[in-house]
C-alpha cells in the first residue's frame, strides 16, 4: 500500500464518519434530546472511527522522527488544526456573543476534536521519540502502555474528578482548557497508527469470517447488554473494548467492499468528496446548526415514537447542513490565501 497514494475507501469512510458527526449534533443542538434516531448506538461508532481513521492517515512507515522531521511535522499540523480552528471559533463566539471564559473549556462550543487531534500528535510523537526509536517490539509495547495510561486517566477523570471545582481549583480550568477529558479517546488514535503498521497482519485476520463473527458478537453484546460497561472498576475495559471492535468492523466493511466506494460509483464518489472535505465540513457546519429552534419539533417526534421518522428527520436535516457548509467551503476555497489560513489547504 503506496503511502502516498490516496486510498479511496478510506476517504469514503472519512465522509462517513463526517455525516455521523453531524448527524449526532442534530439532535443535540436543535432537537433537544442527544439520543433520538438511535444516536445511543452510534455515540458508540462516531469518536472511535473518526480518531482511528486519524490514526491510520497519520502513520507513515518511512517516516523517522528526528528533530527535523517533528518540527516539520507539528508546523504543518499547527498550520492545519489550531489556526483553522482558533480563527473559526473565534468568529463563533464573536457572532453567538458566547464570548466567556467557559467558552475555553473541554468542548470549546464543538471545537474541540482539531485542538484535542494536534495533541495526539504532540503525545504520539513524543512517545515514538522516547520508547521506539529503534522500531522494536518493546518500544512499540511502551508506546502503547503510555497511550493507555494518558487514555485510562482521562477516562476516569472525567467520570470522577470533573465535578470537584473547589477541591481541583485552578487545575480544573488548566485541563478543562486542555481538554483533557478528550484524551480517553487517544487509544483509538494509537490504534489507528498500529493497524496502519501492521497492515498486512490486520487483513489476514479481518480476512477470517470466524474472528469478524467474534468481534461483531462482542460489540452488540457490549453495547445491547452494557454490563461491564456499568461495572464498577472495569468500565474503561469496555469502552476500549467497543470502540476498538467498531472500526474494526466499519473499516473492514469498507475495506471488503471498497467496489462500492469508487469514484465511478455515485455514492464513492459522493463520500469520498465529503471525505477530502471533512475540516472544512467540521469548522463551518456549527455556523448554520438551527440551534434550538426545533426543540418543539423535537418534542412531537419523541411522543410520535417512530424511530424510523426519527432517523428519516435527522438525516435529511443533516443532509441538509452538510450541502450548505460544502456550498461555503467552495467560496471560501475561491481565494487560496483564505483557504490556506481558513481550511489549512496548501498555497
Amino acid at each position: 500500500m503506496k503511502q502516498t497514494k490516496r486510498i479511496e475507501y478510506i476517504d469514503a469512510l472519512r465522509g462517513f464518519a463526517m455525516i455521523l458527526v453531524i448527524y449526532f449534533h442534530i439532535p443535540s443542538y436543535c432537537l433537544g434530546n442527544a439520543y433520538i434516531g438511535f444516536n445511543n448506538i452510534l455515540e458508540w461508532v462516531r469518536m472511535p472511527l473518526f480518531f482511528f481513521i486519524s490514526g491510520f492517515v497519520f502513520y507513515k512507515a518511512d517516516r523517522i522522527w528526528n528533530s527535523d522531521t517533528i518540527k516539520k511535522v507539528l508546523k504543518k499540523k499547527f498550520m492545519v488544526q489550531i489556526i483553522p480552528m482558533a480563527v473559526f471559533m473565534t468568529l463563533f463566539l464573536i457572532i453567538f456573543d458566547y464570548w466567556e471564559l467557559k467558552s475555553l473549556g473541554s468542548d470549546k462550543k464543538g471545537y474541540w476534536y482539531t485542538f484535542v487531534l494536534f495533541e495526539y500528535f504532540i503525545l504520539y510523537i513524543g512517545a515514538e521519540t522516547i520508547f521506539n526509536r529503534n522500531n522494536t517490539g518493546m518500544g512499540e509495547l511502551y508506546v502503547f502502555l503510555s497511550v493507555l495510561f494518558l487514555s485510562v486517566v482521562s477516562f476516569y477523570y472525567a467520570k470522577y474528578c470533573t465535578g470537584y471545582s473547589e477541591e481541583l481549583g485552578n487545575w480544573k480550568a488548566f485541563l478543562g482548557f486542555l481538554s483533557f477529558v478528550k484524551i480517553r479517546h487517544f487509544i483509538f488514535f494509537w490504534f489507528g497508527t498500529f493497524v496502519r503498521k501492521h497492515f498486512s497482519g490486520f487483513i489476514i485476520l479481518t480476512n477470517n469470517v470466524l474472528f469478524l463473527i467474534i468481534i461483531i458478537a462482542l460489540y452488540l453484546t457490549m453495547t445491547l447488554f452494557p454490563i461491564v460497561y456499568h461495572t464498577e472498576g472495569l468500565e474503561y475495559m469496555a469502552y476500549m473494548i467497543t470502540g476498538m471492535a467498531i472500526s474494526t468492523i466499519v473499516f473492514t466493511f469498507f475495506r471488503k467492499k471498497e467496489c462500492l466506494f469508487t469514484k465511478d460509483k455515485w455514492l464513492g464518489k459522493s463520500l469520498q468528496f465529503i471525505g477530502r472535505r471533512t475540516l472544512d465540513i467540521y469548522l463551518i457546519h456549527y455556523f448554520f446548526l438551527p440551534y434550538h429552534c426545533l426543540q418543539g419539533f423535537g418534542a412531537w417526534l419523541i411522543q410520535y415514537d417512530s424511530k424510523v421518522l426519527e432517523v428519516m428527520v435527522i438525516l435529511f436535516l443533516s443532509l441538509c447542513i452538510l450541502a450548505i457548509s460544502l456550498i461555503v467551503s467552495k467560496i471560501i476555497r475561491l481565494s487560496p490565501f483564505l483557504a490556506h489560513y481558513l481550511l489549512g489547504a496548501k498555497m
